[in-house]
């Protein structure tokens, strides 16, 4: 047997590795059931969400979050396909399509046994190998004669979003393939980011010293992943391109899939020693056509049209296959391109259509799935190029680990994956200029939580955003500065108190632009837990981010459209400070992003944010040459600073409130929220003193991380300051994971480099070796085992390591050029 040279093909050692025959934790489950002491509070709460709960139910509808039926664990994801709000489809790391994301905004947790890869090898004329990739029995009537079950320990999967390799050892054949899949998820390109395609190339070594016939069939099945959405006029049909550039072959399966047209398109890409054909509109449920395919297939390594026309139903499928000879002791490929082609979208309530954003880009009179398969034939390489043009610095820097390289590009997937809308809006005249030529864009706070643009927990992951797509990060402030001058005065009842208020008050930072099976953009504040007008962490999130985004993208046009919008939420901000104290006082209740966890007067955490927040201010106030905005800031400021150090700092870190509650002295792993946008805004010590900065980092290094997980679970979010977990909420004893991404980001600034990676690699080789979760990094993960939110938003901010790592290195670069020039 000769030597392989399959492996040298793909281009990195790094990213995500596992076998077939991975063994995952077992312990790991969805939490559904706080402490006793914790949930007696919430029983009002839940009562009232039965009852909207059951509404829905009846309406069939999902509850936006669903705390009674939580996303089920699946130790199965790999890399997802598809680009920036095109919908997505998830892969399983063996071989499974898996987590359908194609009605926008809403997840279809199913995996669908027709869509699969199968090969099939022929020696002298003849058949010696035919299998399904992937290790699964099909349940499907028609697939009962399908030789599936691919050994396990056959079978490696590699994944650095956006890109993976599956390499499969044929068992007893000498023979072996490697699966490269793609999708042109491309920092700064605003065109093909936004594609629904992936390409999947396949290269077959031959290591027999005789040719080996390989064929590869592609299989793909009508409809989505489940029966909930309504799916009809279904129908299949093979198709052949040829252009000056390429000729590929294929399959088109059209449909209407919850009244919007959806078209996937299978091809196969032409070459002059390989052969293509197809198999339309076999059914799944049926002995009959699924044995007809599968004898069709191993007969001869290529498929043949049934004569007779058959009806389609959402149980047909349709096949290509590419067949070649591959010479021995070398390498061949074979090409296939998916598409699933949705060009008009409506949300759940219907009051209007929009258009993707990659409509715009091609003939909308000539668009079909086919044209967008070619185009990703024709530029595949060059989005290789600019993958790796992207990734490569990072990877080749020998003083991260490992580790941080898979994290960092692999953690990117939810840009794409996170129920992400791209809209255009090109004609819509009532909306900003930058709206208009940059879409819209939208992204959901998390797989089960289904709020777009959730604006508390976009503020940590908008580092992904402002560094790769910076004109998406601009869309979405946009959009929530045009909403701080809406207002809805219509009431509702908020299930935490049971009060009535009014939907969305004047001037005040919406929690998010809307629900996907409702109307976003057009009815925001989906979010019912609590009256977010009260909550005192978004205004200052709102002026932060605004701040961090003017320095990252120096355009100066955005800040001055939106200052006017800064001094109407600076205005809500100081009627949230009670005494005049120069802070905003929280209200005894859950009114910030831990929106479980009681907090009461002056606050570690929005306290923070609020001295954050008034530095930024007084920096724009400068930019913008308002002084008496200038002056306002900057005394309020010093006020803001003196009432923080006299009210909460306790000679070691800041109490986690300045109530008297048992609890007001927590150690919270979050405290420094506001210091840390600063510092990644270009700022070092204005408003906090270095050694009060080092104390506190050097306290949660040692308490919630050392102390409470050995180092190896990341930072919980609250310790009693005896050192014990701090049991008073839920949230107090989770460990959010894009909060210690974002910790550990502030200590790369401040030189705790060794500490931030011992802090983060927790949270991944938690999410990704032992529970389970790779791609699907929850909120939250609880020391027994417990995660919640699976596929979350908030974990995003492992950019802002990125960003700390470059700065600090800048900054470190300019004080040994100012020692020398000394």
């Amino acid at each position: 047997m000769s030597i392989s040279n399959l492996d040298k093909l793909i281009p990195t050692k790094y990213g995500w590795h596992v076998r077939f025959d991975k063994q995952f934790d077992p312990i790991w489950k969805p939490f559904t059931r706080p402490r006793l002491r914790q949930a007696i509070e919430y029983v009002p709460l839940f009562m009232r969400y039965l009852r909207i709960w059951y509404k829905l139910k009846k309406a069939k509808r999902r509850a936006h979050m669903d705390f009674l039926n939580p996303v089920p664990l699946q130790q199965i994801y790999g890399a997802p396909i598809g680009g920036l709000g095109g919908g997505t489809i998830g892969r399983g790391f063996r071989g499974e399509f898996c987590r359908y994301q194609l009605v926008p905004g809403l997840y279809e947790f199913n995996t669908v046994d027709a869509n699969t890869f199968t090969v099939c090898i022929r020696r002298r004329n003849k058949t010696t190998y035919c299998q399904v990739l992937t290790p699964y029995r099909l349940r499907k009537k028609g697939f009962n004669s399908w030789n599936c079950a691919f050994p396990k320990e056959n079978g490696h999967y590699q994944a650095l979003y956006p890109q993976s390799w599956t390499t499969y050892d044929l068992p007893n054949q000498n023979i072996r393939l490697l699966c490269k899949q793609l999708s042109p998820i491309i920092p700064h390109n605003y065109k093909d980011s936004s594609l629904p395609v992936a390409s999947f190339l396949w290269y077959i070594e031959n290591l027999n010293d005789e040719p080996v016939e390989v064929s590869l069939m592609f299989t793909w099945q009508a409809g989505s992943a489940s029966q909930e959405f309504s799916c009809r006029d279904i129908s299949h049909e093979s198709i052949d391109v040829t252009d000056d550039e390429i000729s590929a072959s294929g399959i088109s399966i059209k449909q209407t899939l919850r009244g919007m047209k959806l078209e996937y398109c299978i091809m196969g890409k032409k070459e002059l020693d390989n052969t293509i054909t197809t198999r339309t509109n076999f059914n799944i449920h049926s002995n009959t056509d699924g044995n007809d395919v599968w004898f069709d297939l191993a007969d001869d390594g290529r498929l043949t049209e049934p004569k007779t026309v058959r009806p389609t139903t959402i149980h047909t499928a349709s096949c290509v296959c590419i067949s070649t000879t591959v010479e021995p002791n070398s390498i061949k490929t074979s090409e296939f391109v998916l598409a699933w082609h949705m060009p008009l979208i409506n949300f759940g309530l219907g009051q209007r259509q929009y258009r993707r954003w990659y409509t715009k880009f091609f003939d909308a009179t000539t668009l079909t799935g086919s044209t967008l398969c070619t185009y990703t034939m024709k530029n595949r390489i060059q989005w290789e190029e600019d993958i790796a043009k992207w990734q490569q610095p990072i990877l080749d820097d020998e003083s991260l680990p490992e580790w941080y390289k898979s994290a960092l590009f692999n953690e990117s997937y939810f840009i794409a994956d996170g129920g992400t809308m791209w809209l255009d809006v090109s004609e819509d005249t009532t909306l900003p200029e930058h709206v208009r030529k940059w879409g819209r864009f939208g992204y959901l706070e998390g797989h089960e939580y289904r709020m777009i643009n959730t604006y508390d927990v976009h503020f940590y992951a908008s580092f992904a955003l402002i560094q790769l797509w910076p004109q998406l990060e601009l869309s979405i402030q946009y959009d929530f500065a045009s909403s701080i001058v809406y207002e809805k005065r219509e009431t509702r009842t908020y299930l935490f108190h049971g009060r009535a208020a009014h939907w969305k008050t004047l001037h005040s930072v919406p929690h998010d632009l809307g629900d996907p099976d409702e109307e976003p953009w057009l009815s925001v504040n989906a979010y019912n837990a609590h009256d977010t007008a009260d909550w005192k962490d978004l205004s200052l999130k709102y002026l932060l981010q605004i701040y961090r985004d003017y320095v990252y993208t120096q355009n100066k046009q955005f800040l001055i459209d939106v200052w006017p919008t800064v001094k109407m939420v600076t205005d809500r901000v100081k009627k949230q400070d009670t005494d005049s104290d120069g802070l905003v006082d929280n209200g005894g209740f859950a009114d910030q992003t831990y929106d479980a966890w009681t907090v009461t007067g002056a606050s570690a955490y929005c306290g923070n944010l609020h001295i954050g927040a008034l530095r930024a201010c007084v920096e724009m106030a400068q930019i913008m040459n308002d002084k008496n905005a200038f002056d306002e800031y900057d005394v309020w400021l010093k006020l803001a600073k003196k009432s923080y150090s006299d009210k909460l700092w306790n000679g070691q870190y800041y109490n986690y409130d300045s109530s008297l509650s048992h609890h007001h002295d927590c150690i919270m792993s979050d405290q420094l929220a506001g210091f840390w946008y600063l510092r990644l805004s270009g700022h070092k010590y204005d408003d906090f003193e270095k050694d009060r900065i080092n104390s506190v980092l050097d306290t949660i290094f040692n308490m919630n991380v050392m102390t409470f997980g050995h180092g190896k679970l990341g930072a919980v979010n609250g310790m009693t300051s005896s050192g014990r977990l701090e049991i008073v909420s839920m949230q107090s004893e989770e460990v959010w994971t894009g909060v210690t991404y974002a910790l550990s980001s502030t200590m790369i600034m401040e030189n705790l480099k060794t500490q931030a990676f011992i802090t983060a690699e927790g949270i991944y080789n938690t999410c990704y070796n032992v529970a389970g979760l790779a791609f699907q990094t929850p909120e939250a993960l609880m020391r027994d085992g417990h995660f919640r939110s699976c596929g979350y938003m908030r974990a995003l901010s492992i950019w802002a390591i990125q960003k700390a790592l470059e700065l600090s290195r800048l900054e470190s670069n300019n004080d040994s050029n100012n020692v020398n020039d000394y």
